[in-house]
Parts: C-alpha cells; sequence; structure tokens
C-alpha cells in the first residue's frame, strides 16, 4: 500500500510546505524497482550529491536501488528563473559566505523562490525550518562527531549471520532485560503488548532497547551484536511485509521506531517514521483500523444486554489500544516534521473508553492517555494545516478563526491533563511528560501563525515590506505580536517543566522527545539573540540559568554517551556558547555586568546515568534505600563532559551564525525588519534602557 501524503495547497489554498524539503527524484519517474515491487513509498531525500544514488527506503534497508545505475544527470530538478527582488535584501556578508559553505544535500534555496523569506539566508544548502523538529534533528547528528561519544565502544567483531539472542544472552540477562524494558519503556507505550509466552522478537526488541542500562563493558560487546539481529529482522519484515504481517512484527516497528538502539553504531540512515509508516501499512492489511468499530459494535450489543463472549470483547479492545498507540506515535513523529501521517483515526475513539474523572489504576491511566493524546495530535494536526489564502477581511478573519479555535481545544486539553500528575496515584510521570507534549505543540501551533502569514507575502510578491506582520490585523487585532509574546512564554515554560522531571524516567523517552526540548531551547535562544542584536539589549530574565540548568539535567538522564538526551544538550551547550560568545563581543570588557553574570551562569555537569556512580544510584533508588555515598541533588561534578561538535562560529551578525552558518530560522522570529520599524509599534516611551521598547514590550513583556 502507498502512502499518500496530503497536498496541503490543494485542501487550502496555501502554497505546499514541501516545495522547500530536500529535493526529490521527478514525479515522471518511476519508483525503484524494489520499492514498486513492495508498493512501497519511494523518494530520494539525500540529494543527488551523495556518492551512490539511491532511494531513501533502499538506504535504510541497506539493499540494492535501482536508481544507482541510472544516469545522475536525469535527477537534475529543473531551475527556475529567480527574481532578485522575490528574494529580496541579503544579508551582509551573505555573498562572501555563499562559496565557502559546505556542502549539504539539501538543494539550493534558488530552487525554491517561493519559500519564506529567510532572514538568515545567507548560505547554499540551508536546513528546511518549516519542519523546525525535522532540522533540530539534522542538527543533534552532527554530534556524533565527537570522539568521545563512542570512546566506551570497542571495534565489534564483524557479524555472525548464525548469531542468536541465546547466544548473545545468557536466560538471566534475557529475564533481567525484559525487566527494565517492561519497568521503564513499556508505560510510554500506553497498552500493555499482545504477546504470547514466547515472543523472540519482541524479546529482541525489549533487549536491544534495554542495553543501555548494562554496564559499559558488557554493552560494548552485546549491544552490537542485538543491533545486527534486531535489524536482519527489520529488514525482513519490511522486504517481506506480507509474511511477515503479525502483531508481533507491528509492535516491534513501533517500538523501534520511537527508541533508536545505542551501541556506538552510526544511525544516520535510520527513520524511525519509516519504521512507523510500516508498522501502519502491516496494521491496515490486517484491517486493526476496524478494531475500533469492532469494539464500539461490540460494547453497544452488551449495553443492549446481547449476550457478547468475554473473550471477543477483549481481543477487541486489546486490537483498538494497539492501534491507537500506532496512529500516537506516528503523529508523534510526524509532528514538525513536514509529513502528513498516513495513519487516521476514527471518532469512535472518544467514545470507546469511558471518561473518567481521574485513572483508578494502571490500565484506566493507560487508556486515558492514549485518548488523550489521539484528540491532541487531532488538534495539532489541524492547526499545522492552516494557511493564510489572502489580505481580505473576511479571509484574515477565518484564518485568525480556524487558529483560535485550535489554540482554545488545546487549552481544553491542558486543562484536562495539569493536575493529573497530582491526582493519579500510577504512573505520574507520563502524566506529566504529557503537559511537555501539550505545550510543544502549542509552540508548534504558534509557529504556524507566523509561518503561514510569512508565506502568504512571500507567495504574493511582498515580501519586502518590514512592516509586514502589521498588515495581518484580524477583527483589528496585532495579533502576531501577542502571540509572539506567548510563543517565548511557552518555550521557556517547556524547559521549567523538562527540570521538574524525575532525571531517571526522563533519560527513557523517546528520541523525539529530546527534539522538542532543544526546539524549545533554541527557540529561546534565538528570541534572546535578535533582540540583543537590533536593539543593542539583553532580553531581561532567567533564560540562561535555565538553559544551563537543563543542560545539566540532560546529560545527567543520559545511558549511554550516545543517547538522544546527549545530543540534545551538546546542542544547547553550543548554541548557548556562542551566545555568550556574541555577548562577550559586545561588552567587550570584564566591567560589564552581564559579562560578570555570565562567570556563574553555566553549571558543572551532574553525573550521567551511564557514570558507575550514577548507576549506584539508580539501582539505590530501584531497591527504594538511599546510597551513602550520593544523592540526586549531590554536588554535581562529573569526569565526563560531553564535547560539543565544531561547528564554523563565523561573526555575521544573525543567529543563523549560531547554528553552523545554515540554519536560517523564519516564522515568529522573523522580526529584524519589524525593528528596524519599531517606532510604530509602542510609544510608551524609553521604559527600557532608555530606549524606545517596541519589540520588547510587545513580544516579551
Amino acid at each position: 500500500m502507498k502512502r499518500q501524503r496530503e497536498n496541503s495547497s490543494s485542501s487550502s489554498g496555501g502554497p505546499s510546505t514541501s516545495t522547500s524539503r530536500p529535493a526529490k527524484r521527478a514525479k515522471s519517474f518511476q519508483a525503484c524497482s524494489s520499492c514498486r515491487k513492495h508498493k512501497q513509498r519511494c523518494e530520494i531525500l539525500d540529494g543527488i550529491d551523495q556518492k551512490v544514488i539511491r532511494c531513501h527506503r533502499c538506504k535504510v534497508l541497506e539493499v540494492d536501488c535501482s536508481y544507482s545505475e541510472m544516469d545522475r544527470s536525469i535527477f537534475q530538478p529543473a531551475r527556475p528563473v529567480v527574481k532578485e527582488e522575490q528574494r529580496g535584501e541579503e544579508p551582509s556578508g551573505w555573498q562572501n559566505n555563499k562559496s565557502d559553505s559546505p556542502s549539504n544535500p539539501s538543494p539550493s534555496a534558488e530552487l525554491f523562490p517561493n519559500r519564506p523569506h529567510l532572514l538568515w539566508d545567507f548560505l547554499d544548502g540551508s536546513l528546511d525550518w518549516t519542519a523546525p523538529l525535522q532540522a533540530i534533528q539534522e542538527l543533534m547528528k552532527q554530534t556524533r562527531t565527537s570522539p568521545s561519544a563512542s570512546r566506551n565502544y570497542h571495534t565489534p567483531p564483524p557479524p555472525d549471520p548464525s548469531d542468536s539472542l541465546d547466544h548473545a544472552l545468557s536466560p538471566d540477562q534475557i529475564l533481567h532485560l525484559r525487566a527494565i524494558f517492561e519497568q521503564n519503556y513499556l508505560p510510554w507505550l500506553n497498552f500493555t503488548p499482545i504477546r504470547d509466552v514466547h515472543s523472540p522478537l519482541l524479546d529482541l526488541v525489549y533487549c536491544t532497547i534495554a542495553s543501555r542500562h548494562l554496564d559499559d563493558r558488557t554493552r560494548a560487546e552485546v549491544a552490537p551484536r542485538l543491533q545486527f539481529l534486531t535489524a536482519e529482522n527489520v529488514a525482513r519484515m519490511i522486504l517481506q511485509s506480507r509474511r511477515s504481517e503479525t502483531l508481533e512484527s507491528i509492535q516491534c516497528l513501533l517500538i523501534l521506531s520511537l527508541w533508536a538502539p545505542v551501541c556506538g553504531a552510526d544511525e544516520d540512515f535510520r527513520d524511525g517514521r519509516l519504521l512507523v509508516a510500516s508498522a501502519v501499512t502491516m496494521a491496515h492489511n490486517m484491517r486493526l483500523n476496524e478494531a475500533c468499530q469492532v469494539a464500539a459494535r461490540l460494547k453497544s450489543k452488551r449495553e443492549k444486554g446481547e449476550e457478547v463472549l468475554d473473550h471477543e470483547m477483549f481481543d477487541a479492545m486489546n486490537k483498538t489500544r494497539l492501534w491507537m498507540a500506532l496512529t500516537n506515535v506516528e503523529s508523534l513523529l510526524c509532528t514538525g516534521s513536514g509529513r502528513n501521517p498516513l495513519s487516521k483515526r476514527c471518532k469512535g475513539y472518544l467514545t470507546i473508553f469511558p471518561a473518567s474523572r481521574f485513572p483508578v489504576d494502571i490500565a484506566s491511566g493507560r487508556d486515558l492517555r492514549l485518548k488523550l493524546l489521539a484528540e491532541l495530535f487531532d488538534i495539532t494536526e489541524a492547526g499545522l494545516s492552516i494557511r493564510l489564502q489572502t489580505l481580505s477581511e473576511s479571509d484574515v478573519n477565518h484564518w485568525y478563526d480556524r487558529f483560535v479555535h485550535v489554540l482554545s481545544n488545546l487549552s481544553r486539553v491542558a486543562r484536562v491533563l495539569l493536575p493529573l500528575p497530582v491526582v493519579s496515584d500510577f504512573e505520574t510521570f507520563y502524566f506529566q511528560m504529557l503537559n511537555i507534549l501539550v505545550h510543544t505543540c502549542r509552540l508548534l501551533i504558534l509557529y504556524q501563525t507566523f509561518l503561514s502569514a510569512r508565506e502568504y507575502f512571500v507567495r504574493t510578491g511582498n515580501d519586502t515590506n518590514p512592516r509586514w506582520f502589521q498588515e495581518v490585523r484580524p477583527h483589528g487585532l496585532n495579533i502576531l505580536t501577542t502571540w509572539g509574546r506567548e510563543t517565548m512564554a511557552v518555550a521557556e515554560s517547556i524547559l521549567v517543566q523538562v527540570l521538574e522531571m524525575d532525571f531517571r524516567l526522563l533519560g527513557t523517552s523517546p528520541d523525539y522527545v529530546f527534539n522538542m526540548i532543544a526546539f524549545a531551547a533554541s527557540y529561546v535562544l534565538g528570541s534572546k539573540f535578535l533582540v540583543l542584536q537590533t536593539l543593542g539589549v539583553e532580553l531581561p530574565g532567567s533564560s540562561e540559568r535555565l538553559l544551563s540548568k537543563c543542560m545539566e539535567r540532560l546529560h545527567q538522564c543520559c545511558y549511554s554517551p550516545d543517547s538522544a538526551a546527549r545530543k540534545c544538550a551538546v546542542l544547547i551547550s553550543e548554541m548557548l556558547t556562542l551566545w555568550e560568545n556574541k555577548l562577550a563581543s559586545l561588552c567587550g570588557d570584564k566591567s560589564c555586568s552581564a559579562a560578570r553574570d555570565r562567570e556563574h551562569s553555566r553549571l558543572p555537569y551532574a553525573p550521567p546515568l551511564y557514570d558507575n556512580t550514577s548507576r549506584n544510584n539508580i539501582q539505590a533508588h530501584q531497591a527504594g534505600t538511599p546510597n551513602s555515598n550520593s544523592s540526586r541533588h549531590s554536588s554535581p561534578q562529573s569526569s565526563y563532559i560531553p564535547e560539543t561538535p565544531h561547528y564554523p562560529q563565523q561573526p555575521r551578525g544573525h543567529w543563523g551564525s549560531m547554528m553552523n552558518g545554515d540554519v536560517n530560522w523564519h516564522g515568529p522570529e522573523d522580526f529584524k525588519d519589524a525593528v528596524l520599524a519599531s517606532n510604530d509599534f509602542f510609544d510608551d516611551g524609553a521604559a527600557y534602557g532608555a530606549m524606545s521598547n517596541p519589540v520588547y514590550h510587545q513580544l516579551y513583556v
């Protein structure tokens, strides 16, 4: 079954955000032979500069691709003529830096003249920030260049095709790792997997994910073998999907899409969305998407007094939970990535589970989380699809009303979720994490308000107006500045909630959650940077200390040196370092109060969870006894400090210089031109720093 992508322009009249994604093969070409054979989605995501051209699916599965035998020139897209006035004035230094920019598989900006005007578009091959979480993920991959990320791993022996889980681990080790997975990772799924007493594939996946909890030496020996076995089975599931269409296979792919195996191996080609899409395809073929309707019919019959066998109802409800978990995971991985999920939820999920005031046991708590997550992602997907059609009063008001409706629905879900961590007696941490997901979805939708408005001005060739956002006035409101204030507050609230989490469980979060945390942190830093750059003053508040404590917490919750939490911490650290360097260059001397404060803004790292001392803390915590040597809030000294990736640091005077020189932020943060016209915003005088305070008051107060 081919995966169909919704065309946002056809449904809303707005431009397709896919125009700024990496170049794909021309539509006139067929899918490669392997994708045609298995009826799978086929696309080239890594550009045509790769040594051997392969589609994304074949590259992930490491199988031969018929594209590799084709003439490279036929994949060259046509290059449209771009008018200079359409692109607007380029920032100073763009011309000089363009030729020095590193090669990037993303296509040139000239291929996409209709994408939103990027204030920091000074390099070829920029990342696509219409898909912010995907762009963050690309940046986090660069942290793998750090030699410390794999220093604890020895070169594994060549894979043994005859290897098996029973050969790699003893029965006691298998039971131990299964217990770790079921205690720390299973609650994230919000359902109990459907399995037999002997489920070898699920046991392998459980052990592969939980192997990060092993001591360094054992993990270095065992994890590569487990990962090889897992990769072999995954390839077999996808390439022979008809033979592998079992509930066990679907659940294996679901789990692996959330957590990458951690063993120091290169996982650049791993794509969680491809894994969960394959699971969705299998589920469709097994008609799991109809489980909710089946369960609703059985429930209705039982309420009418008709006889319904217990095992029939039990089976239908379990399959309903599996399908809902599958759709929720796919929605999670597609959120902020620029892709639309293949799976669709029927409205029956709103009534299939009882609407209780609070969960009374673990099972009802997981059902409630399934239901709330499904509702959350339905609302988010609706918000991310909104486009601004024209600047007519009716269209602008309709655009505004749709966003207000979406944000109101998010507030409703947030209200239901807010007390659950304190009123529930079961799995309270996972209710806390739902609050982070709600705030991240709100951040992305607020981001979309600016992006959708900016797209209209670019599409109509009116993108050079420095006061473009003042022209969007639904019901006479200067709404974009109001939403700008909220966006900054929401981003900081996400970081505050991260610090309130139990770091031992935070480290078990799905990898994609750390993309969300990194995006919130980068938004806060970018806003600070732009205010300093354009107004010459610092944005007041304690955000730097907040970011520093988040880095400490993320480092502390790492279960391995190449985990997603560590990559997130390293990325935030590098951005904060560039911010501090920029601030120091503006201060000029240590007499600057900001420079003196900066000396104490960084916190030393606490021991990561894979550190021996920290591991003893976990074991003591699980045993319910304190560790005599250290505590959760002991001195946060560590012998291990994650090294930062070596991004080129060039004083270009734009936020893009914070991020390897090729990260372009637009939409909500595109306020530099607004600052140039700031006197028209707010006329309350020089309330801050003896300056007129337009952006400061309108966006951040």
